[in-house]
Parts: structure tokens; sequence; C-alpha cells
């Protein structure tokens, strides 16, 4: 047992020397990493859009480590690159699989902007013979030149949507799922109390995919310069080959991304190929500031997570509701844009964001929302009075309605594991309602729908005030049903189409800032430096553990060392007194 006990001890002071130890040597090299090396005269600025991107920046700079730009980052470093004369164009390895639509159209709206400024977008499609995502194609198909691999086959074949329904799996294995939902198309649970399709499901789906479906058809139309017919039909009769992609005008050149690399830097005249996450946009100062209030993944309250690598991928209540307020208080800020993609999550959370939202209202901010990919149901909630709200003509809101419910898994415990579940409980008769043992009971039962039909009144309230509607008016939008940007804004709940950058442009609007005015984009939550986010994971200030590495960094100078070594050759004490302590 002793030795146990020895071995178990030596394990975690070994991980914890490991963990702080490798902390310093991070810090260190950070600390001694030169300036970022300076650009070439002529750059052309290489884009890959194949990897799935975040749509937000992450705060936590450990996060970040290897990670590629966001969506957001990406979209700000082509606009700063659009008035950069270093660089001449971009390169574009254009996404293939699966993209959001919504992304893809920012994708394309900022490649617009960036060719009205007389530079230009070379793109490279490679398909392995898997189906071809119809976003990403629609998302360069405005380059200058669109090439694609000869090898390969043009797939954008179209939308589809694959449900799997586990009601009969559940019932199947002794388990069930009981939800509340507010109304028939608040369906995000159908897929466990449903076999196959409501009819509201089924029309909803198809409402959404075919808004989607003819938003890009349209698009690519424009892009190609063909007719709305002639995208229609080519895009129906995917697969074919590389060499019908040309002939049907919806691919420029065939070769290989060597071949098209070439060719993009003989347009830039001799420029040299940089990654657009090594690119370092001029510095500009000064100017009027719009805050950026970020806000990506489900919404949820509680504490935020300890892991010091943690990737900021959900939309905390806590964290956010703060971000508000502290923009709010900076005299600085001339307007709020909160950047919403979320679909959606608890009320209780959602309503704290809101009412955030509101005191900044209160104390003078004009607030515009710019929605992402999605952003529903408590995406919605949180964006209902703003001053303004921005969608992209494909993102995904609406959904106002609520669910909730449970998953009864005690009698499959039982057959299958004979387990025996006994429950002693004092206070409230509905204190064990969400006990996942059993189904409600009828008292439970109506206890909760009680909760649910409050949290839609209110749901539907705070919409039809924020957005100047009657209660009538939002529930013949609402029943939990989702609507694509253009959808939305036809129906009033949102007010223009476009992305970040259009919502950045209202900002400035609604603030008095004049078009040709510079401002500065200043982002909350703010990013944690390093010291930050290692102090989260043992609870120590940002202070101690920065005194810390400047401590190390003294002890380890050679300068240091030497005159210690000197002081310890004429017997001196050079070891610290430090305060005793206790441990009981």
């Amino acid at each position: 047992m002793k030795q146990f006990l020895i071995t178990v001890g030596g394990v975690v002071v070994g991980s914890f020397l490991f963990v702080f130890i490798g902390f310093f040597l991070l810090m260190g090299m950070l600390g001694a990493a030169s300036a970022p090396a300076p650009h070439p005269s002529r750059m052309v600025l290489a884009i890959d859009l194949r990897e799935p991107m975040t749509d937000q920046r992450p705060t936590n700079p450990f996060a970040a480590l290897g990670g590629e730009p966001s969506l957001l980052d990406t979209l700000n470093r082509i606009e700063a690159a659009r008035t950069d004369d270093r660089v001449r164009g971009l390169y574009i390895r254009a996404n293939t699989g699966g993209m959001p639509a919504a992304q893809a159209e920012e994708i394309r709206a900022a490649l617009a902007t960036f060719r009205a400024s007389g530079k230009f977008v070379v793109a490279h499609l490679q398909n392995d013979g898997i189906r071809m995502g119809m976003p990403g194609y629609m998302a360069i198909a405005d380059s200058d030149e669109v090439w694609l691999q000869e090898s390969s086959e043009f797939m954008p074949m179209g939308l589809s949507a694959e449900v799997t329904f586990f009601a009969g799996t559940l019932q199947r294995y002794h388990m069930q799922a009981q939800f509340e939902t507010r109304e028939d198309y608040k369906t995000a649970a159908a897929t466990l109390t449903e076999r196959t399709f409501t009819p509201e499901h089924r029309e909803s789906m198809m409402s959404l995919m075919g808004g989607l479906y003819d938003n890009m058809l349209a698009n690519i139309a424009t892009d190609r310069g063909i007719t709305p017919a002639a995208a229609r039909a080519a895009i129906e009769a995917t697969p074919f080959t590389a060499q019908r992609g040309v002939e049907l005008q919806l691919v420029d050149r065939l070769g290989r991304p060597e071949e098209a690399v070439r060719a993009a830097l003989e347009r830039g005249e001799e420029a040299e190929l940089v990654e657009i996450s090594h690119y370092n946009a001029p510095a500009h100062r000064g100017g009027q500031v719009i805050a950026v209030v970020q806000g990506e993944g489900a919404i949820v309250s509680g504490p935020e997570s300890g892991d010091i690598f943690g990737d900021d991928s959900v939309f905390n209540s806590d964290r956010i509701a703060e971000a508000l307020l502290e923009a709010s208080e900076d005299d600085d800020v001339a307007a709020i844009v909160f950047r919403v993609s979320s679909p959606g999550g608890s009320v209780v959370a959602s309503d704290q964001i809101l009412a955030a939202l509101r005191t900044a209202q209160e104390r003078g901010k004009r607030v515009v929302i710019s929605m992402g990919d999605v952003a529903a149901s408590g995406g919605y909630y949180v964006s209902a009075y703003a001053d303004e709200i921005v969608a992209s003509p494909s993102t995904i809101t609406g959904s106002i309605g609520v669910l909730g419910g449970k998953l009864i898994i005690g009698p499959a415990m039982d057959h299958y594991l004979s387990t025996n579940t006994e429950t002693i409980s004092m206070g409230s008769p509905l204190i064990n309602s969400f006990s996942s043992e059993r189904p409600f009971t009828p008292a439970e039962r109506a206890a909760f729908a009680g909760f649910i039909d409050r949290a839609y009144v209110q749901f539907i309230g705070l919409v039809a005030e924020g957005r100047e509607m009657t209660p009538d008016q939002v529930r013949a939008i609402a029943g939990g049903r989702v609507w694509t940007g253009q959808q939305a804004l036809e129906r009033g709940l949102v007010d223009h189409l476009g992305g970040f950058q259009v919502a950045v442009a209202r900002a400035r609007a609604l603030a008095g800032i004049e078009d040709d005015a510079r401002v500065t984009l200043r982002y909350y939550p703010a990013e944690q430096n390093p010291f930050e986010a290692f102090g989260r994971l043992f609870g120590a200030s940002s202070e101690s553990v920065e005194a810390l590495v400047r401590l190390n960094s003294v002890l380890s100078d050679p300068r240091t060392q030497r005159a210690i070594e000197a002081l310890r050759e004429e017997d001196v004490n050079v070891r610290a007194e430090t305060d005793r302590f206790h441990v009981q």
C-alpha cells in the first residue's frame, strides 16, 4: 500500500510539473519569438476553405493554437486586403464537402467586394468522386478563374436531408421520450418521438430547403453569366465530366492545384503566395469604435469551463451578458454589432442575455444583430429587441417556440441490467418530475406543460414588442417554424439581408458615422492573454501567473545565472525566505 501511494503521488506530482513546466516552456517560446516576417511587396493570399470554419474567433489563446482563421477573421482579412496595395489577388481552395449556405454567401459577398476593387480571385475545385457541396461551389462561382482538376467530376448535385427517427428503436429497447412542444412545427425532438415525418415537419423542411436551393441557383446563374433555367438544368444533370463543366460555362479552366497557383502568381506579376492565416493587415489606428460581441453555440447558463484548451463553443449567458454590458459602458463605443450564431438553448440563459442587450440600449448604444448560419429559437430570442437585425438570405432563423422533456431509460436498465432504483424525497410532490426512471405522472405532465405554455407566451410577447407586431401576427409565423433569412425578411422577422460587413455598415449608419470615416472593431469578450487562460486551470490570477513567468525568465537569463554563481563562490546564501504554510 505504501509503495502504491508513493507511485500515485509521483504520478500526480509529475503530471503537475509536466503541465507547469510545459507552460513556462511555451511562454518562453512565445516570448522569444521574433516579430512576424515582413510581407513581400507583391503577394497573393491563399485561402483554404476545405476545412470547416468556426463562425467566430476563440477568446482562449490556447484554443486557437494551430487552428485556421474563423469565418469572421477571414472576412475581415479579405476586407483589409482589398485596400492593401501589396495584395494583388486571392487564390482559393474551394470547399467541395459540407459548408453552411450562409457561410458560403458571406464568402461570396466578400469576394465580390474584393474583385470590385480591381483585384483578382482564382479558385480551384478538386473532387474525389463524392458529392460536391453546392454551397462551396456557389461561394467561388464569381471568381475570375474557376479551375477544376481534369480527373474530377463536376458534382454540386443540389441539397439533401436524411433524417433518422428513433422512436421505434427506443420502444424496442424499452425506452421512451416524452416531450412538450409549442407548437407543431417545433420538431427538434421529433427524431426521438416520431417514426417518420409529421406533415408539419415535412412541410417545414421542404419550404426551408426550397428557399435555400432557389437562392443558390439564382446566385450561381448570376455569377456564371447564365440563365436561371440553364443553371437549374446543369445542376440537375450532375454529375458530369470536368470538360462538360467547361462547355456549360460552370468552369473556366482545367488543371491541377499547382497549375492554378502558377496562374494566380502570373496574374500577380511575380507575386509571392502568403497564407491568409499569416497575413498581417496594415495597422490602422484612431477612428470611432464599433464593439463586436460574439456568441456562438448552444445558449447555456452556469459557470464557464475551466479547460485551458476550451474552444468557446458554447454561448454562455454570464460571459455574453457581461460582454454586452462592458461594451455599453465604454464611452469609446459608438454602436454594438452582436454576432449571433446559435440554434438556441436555455430560456433562462437567453433571457439573461436579452436583458443585457436592452440595458445596453438604455445606455444609448444602438445594437445591430448579425446572424450567422443559424440564429434560431434562443438565437432569435436574444435578437428580438435589437435596433436592427441583419441575416444572410440563407441564414436559418425563426423557430419561435419552446420544447422540453426527458428520456425514460428506467425500464431498459431493469430489463437488461436488472437494476433497481429507489427514491427518497422531501418537499414538493413534483420534485422527481424529471426522473429518467419513469414517465411523467398526470400531475407532473400538467405542471410541466404549464411551464412550457408560459415560456411560449413570453417568447411570443417579447417578439411582438421587439418587432412592433401584434401577438397574433407573431403566432401566425411562429409555432416553432424555421425560416431562411429571405423568408424571415418577407415576414418582418429581420430588417436587412447581408453578412457581417453589412451589419457593421448598419451600425455605422445608426451611430451617425460617415461612410468614409475610419472605424475600429473592438471584440467582446476580449481575447484572454495566455496568463489568464493558464490561471483558469489552477484558479490563480493572471497577475500571479505572469509574475511567475517573468521570474522564470529572469532566473533563466545567463546574466542572472552568472551573478548567482558569483555569490555562491563568495559563500552568500541566495535562497529566498518564504512564508511557512501547513496543510491539515
